[in-house]
Order: structure tokens, then C-alpha cells, then sequence
């Protein structure tokens, strides 16, 4: 049986791999991996409960509508499941409407509420689009509130998924929440060759995983000079170029350009920085 979960603050996720704080104000005891409704933007959503650990500075900075609001009966979930199938005739109607206004954007996903007071439509576009004669044709064949969402790559591939170049499901599908800056420093700590086909993930961003693998590479890397330091090791002045903490190995540059490859174990405690 799925572990119950006992804090006030409760991951959930929803369609698109979207995954958000809410607070369990009813104490409804409440197990992960189970269904539950929500308060949604002038309606309601139902998503699926996530373990998540107490932590008072991520609850919803709304916390009056961000609430659990009850579990999902069977009833609720039959509808989940119808809205599924609606969801694919508004793709195609929408996709459609867009080739007829030829508009310069891509449909990526489109979102029913739960309760049918809403459908959203995600879609990238290199530019801002004046999607308002879209948004009155949908208005009327749905007959309901339309919303259009203009998302980035990085979101895109995070709602409809991939496989990354490790092989397995792409980071942001399976658990990163919020995409934080990737800059180029953070591949430059890794010591990684600058190739864009190397440190693109498949949005065509640098990929996340530099972000969240930072902290490790930070702790470690403290304990040596940084790289392209002068160090004087078995007698010889070489620069820092690389410390590969899988292989556990540092590689040193010394004069006419040689390049040697030590043990980490070998280097430790035997060098000697030169300012």
C-alpha cells in the first residue's frame, strides 16, 4: 500500500507533468499516488498526490485557494478520463483553425479542467501572436472559457516528453518543478567541451541536469585550486586543466603543450599551488 502522507503541504501532479504545492487544510488522510481535486482558476482540477517533505518556505503563496479540496470520487474520475478523449478533438479542431488563419505558431498540448469551465491551449511561437480571432472561434465551437498558453521549448518537452541523451526519460518529465537558469558557467565547472550538440539537451536549452548536478561538483571542487591554477607536483610546474571525479583522476598541463593524466589519490596532499 502507498505510504500515507501526514504533512500539511502535499505535491501534486497534474497534466503535463505540471507538479504544484498545495496544503492539505482538512488533514484528509491522504496516501501518494492518489487522486485528489483541487481549487483551479475559476473552476477545479484533479491531479495526483506526490511525497513531498514538510517545509513551511514552499507553501502556495496563496494558500486560501491553494487547498485540497476533497479526494476523487469514481464519478470525478470518469470524467478525468472523458476529458482525455475530449482533449484530442480540440487538438485536431485547434491545429486546424490554425492552419485556416495561417498563424505562425505550434500547438503543443491542449487541457480540459476537470470541471469543464476552462480549456487551455499550449502552444510556442518565436514571437507574440494575435491569436484573438483563434480564441473566438474556439469560444463558440466549445462553448466555454478559452485560454491560450505560449510556453517555451524547455516546457514543451517537459509536457509531452523524451528520451535524454542517457537514455532514460528527460530530467524535467520525471521530477525538476521549476526550470532555474543554466548558464555556461556551470558546463565550464564540469570542465565539458563547448559543443552545443553536447550540453543541448532535446529542447535545444543546456540541459538542466548541469543545474542540479552543480552542487555536487561544487563541494568537490573546493578541496583544489581552480582550474588553469599553476601547481608545482613531483618537481615539475604544470596548470590545472581537468579533475574528473568519476575516474578520480586530475589532469596536469606542463610546458610544449604535454598533457599528464595522475590519480587523484597520487595528487592529493602532494602539490603545491604557485601564486
Amino acid at each position: 500500500m502507498d505510504e500515507i502522507i501526514r504533512n500539511k503541504l502535499v505535491k501534486i501532479r497534474f497534466q503535463g507533468q505540471r507538479r504544484e504545492i498545495f496544503r492539505n487544510s482538512m488533514d484528509f488522510p491522504v496516501q501518494s499516488n492518489e487522486q485528489v481535486i483541487v481549487d483551479a482558476e475559476k473552476g477545479e482540477d484533479i491531479g495526483t498526490t506526490l511525497p513531498y517533505p514538510t517545509d513551511k518556505s514552499a507553501a502556495p503563496e496563496d494558500q486560501e485557494k491553494s487547498v485540497i479540496v476533497r479526494k476523487a470520487t469514481p464519478e470525478d474520475v470518469l470524467k478525468d478520463h472523458d476529458n482525455r478523449i475530449r482533449q484530442q478533438g480540440a487538438f485536431q479542431y485547434c491545429e486546424q483553425q490554425i492552419k485556416n488563419l495561417n498563424l505562425p505558431m505550434k500547438l503543443v498540448d491542449v487541457e480540459y479542467r476537470l470541471d469543464r469551465k476552462k480549456i487551455i491551449f499550449f502552444f510556442t511561437a518565436d514571437d507574440r501572436i494575435d491569436f484573438r480571432e483563434l480564441v473566438k472561434i474556439l469560444a463558440a465551437e466549445f462553448k466555454t472559457r478559452i485560454e491560450m498558453r505560449q510556453i517555451s521549448t524547455r516546457e514543451e518537452t517537459r509536457r509531452i516528453g523524451s528520451i535524454g541523451a542517457c537514455g532514460k526519460p528527460v530530467c524535467c518529465y520525471q521530477f525538476i518543478d521549476d526550470f532555474d537558469p543554466v548558464n555556461t558557467q556551470l558546463v565550464k565547472e564540469q570542465n565539458l567541451p563547448m559543443n552545443p550538440t553536447k550540453i543541448s539537451g532535446v529542447c535545444g536549452k543546456l540541459k538542466c541536469c548541469f543545474r542540479f548536478e552543480h552542487p555536487f561538483y561544487e563541494e568537490f571542487l573546493k578541496n583544489y585550486p581552480p582550474y588553469g591554477s599553476k601547481v608545482n607536483f613531483k618537481d615539475k610546474i604544470g596548470s590545472l586543466e581537468k579533475i574528473d571525479i568519476y575516474q578520480k583522476t586530475v589532469t596536469l598541463k606542463f610546458e610544449n603543450d604535454e598533457f599528464e593524466e595522475f590519480p587523484l589519490a597520487e595528487f592529493d596532499g602532494h602539490y603545491k599551488v604557485i601564486n
